[in-house]
């Protein structure tokens, strides 16, 4: 551990600098296109888990939803010819299996609102990219390992987890193994950053580069869409 404590917040993870988790991300390059539609007040949260995907997935689009500063429209980074699926477990949802997943037409787009229930559900309504997909739950699956929000039910699971599972499906534990891992590497530091965990306990341990991500080319691009104020995830 670093004789002395860089405390300034890594533009990318959001982890102090001392604590970076950047170098561990896997960025993995997958045939599922990923867009993540996150509403505008979540996405300043430290404990917000879409970040760390646009870190782990390379081909991620991140989206803020809710700002009326700028426009821009999800729909865009949906690749032509793409078959969008959003991730959303409400009224209608089918579960995704490899066999639903086969009989789409592909390659897949994975899109996900993520926000609290309620601001997901007006994004689901309101984006006619998510309001017209295919909507799709998670298979029955627990995780191992730490939880950031305590207080939700035991059957929810940050958005992190939830499209960790939903790639598993579409793509194996290849692809879902190397981004279970970053998460834990990256929960567990922001859970001794709250004191809730001891430095021994913070999976990975803490010897690894922590060099901080301050290359402005490496940190998650987000784009801005306008649309009324009112993933899920957390």
């Amino acid at each position: 551990m670093p004789a002395e404590r860089d405390h300034r917040s890594c533009p990318a993870c959001r982890l102090p600098m001392w604590l970076c988790v950047c170098a561990y991300a896997p960025r993995l390059v997958t045939r599922t296109s990923l867009i993540l539609v996150v509403h505008v007040h979540d996405l300043g949260r430290t404990s917000n888990t879409a970040r760390l995907l646009s870190l782990a997935v390379r081909n991620a689009s991140l989206v803020c939803h809710g700002d009326r500063q700028s426009l821009a429209d999800p729909a865009s980074h949906v690749p032509t010819g793409a078959t969008p699926v959003v991730l959303f477990p409400g009224h209608g949802a089918r579960t995704l299996t490899p066999e639903l997943a086969a009989a789409l037409p592909s390659p897949l787009a994975l899109v996900v609102p993520d926000g609290n229930w309620r601001q997901a559900g007006k994004m689901v309504k309101r984006l006619p990219l998510l309001a017209d997909a295919v909507k799709v739950s998670l298979p029955t699956r627990d995780f191992a390992g730490s939880a950031l929000r305590r207080n939700r039910p035991g059957h929810r699971m940050s958005t992190y987890e939830a499209v960790a599972q939903i790639l598993g499906v579409l793509e194996g534990e290849a692809v879902a193994g190397p981004l279970l891992d970053f998460y834990r590497r990256a929960t567990d530091r922001m859970l001794l950053v709250r004191g809730k965990l001891g430095v021994g306990d913070v999976y990975g341990g803490l010897d690894g580069p922590q060099t901080g991500n301050s290359d402005p080319a490496a940190r998650p691009e987000v784009r801005e869409v306008d649309v009324p104020r009112r993933s899920g995830g957390d």
